[in-house]
């Protein structure tokens, strides 16, 4: 008896990739900064995992938006320059995340701050004033930089597929391209509450080093370096209106 093989749909595989991902960093950093752990509170770090999930959804719903808008066109024009796009932003993704996840490793090792506005703007303004950052401590930073990409686009590559494979009933097609941008924009806010989730939810330790690690450190840089604009913004149109 013939049967249709079972297809998981090319965004839900690209959702778990991303929390797959997070939680590979978030296991490089307990390891790293194994010794800033007190002996025998292992166990409660363990619990990062659990209490980083929300924000690391909401991350991931963030970077599944340019792929869905692609994914969209792909079913009612299929075009292998939109195949080649959605792979070129995914990689590109997955390069930037690495990036920030490896050097945040290092800001954290040397400020116990995540890679934020403030360690940006302080390493970018003031590179002389941080001699940890020499010459050979860079080279190896992109090396991490390099294996950790290679990494990811080899996953991405190896089990994120059916991009283009088409959902031939158009009530299905259409009822997703309904239902996943709604999903998409839940799973941003961290739910249906009033206000949206915040690095608040990601704090469930006395030990600060818990609460950094449960905090993806992606979503905290993008989160600081937009508030850090609209401060600007405001206080800008405030001189000007005085």
């Amino acid at each position: 008896m013939n049967s249709k093989k079972f297809h998981i749909h090319f965004l839900v595989r690209l959702a778990i990739f991303w929390m797959a991902y997070f939680a590979m960093f978030r296991m490089l950093f307990i390891v790293y900064h194994h010794t800033k752990i007190l002996d025998g509170q292992h166990n409660e770090t363990g619990m990062s995992f659990l209490y980083g999930i929300r924000l690391d959804l909401s991350t991931a719903s963030v970077a599944l938006i340019i792929p869905f808008v692609l994914w969209a066109f792909q079913q009612y024009h299929k075009s292998r320059l939109i195949h080649l796009l959605n792979l070129a932003f995914n990689c590109s993704l997955i390069i930037i995340t690495s990036a920030l996840s490896i050097f945040n490793l290092k800001i954290y090792g040397e400020w116990d701050t995540l890679l934020g506005y403030r360690a940006f703007k302080h390493l970018l303004f003031a590179p002389q004033n941080h001699p940890f950052f020499s010459f050979w401590s860079i080279l190896l930073l992109l090396f991490a930089v390099a294996v950790f990409a290679y990494i990811g686009i080899r996953a991405y590559r190896k089990y994120v597929i059916s991009f283009s494979y088409p959902i031939d009933n158009s009530r299905v097609r259409i009822s997703l391209m309904v239902a996943i941008p709604i999903a998409l924009f839940i799973t941003y806010r961290g739910g249906l509450q009033a206000i949206p989730i915040s690095e608040k939810e990601s704090s469930y330790s006395e030990i600060a080093i818990n609460n950094s690690i449960a905090t993806n450190n992606i979503w905290y840089f993008v989160h600081t370096m937009c508030n850090a604009q609209v401060d600007e913004e405001f206080k800008t149109d405030t001189l000007n209106h005085k």
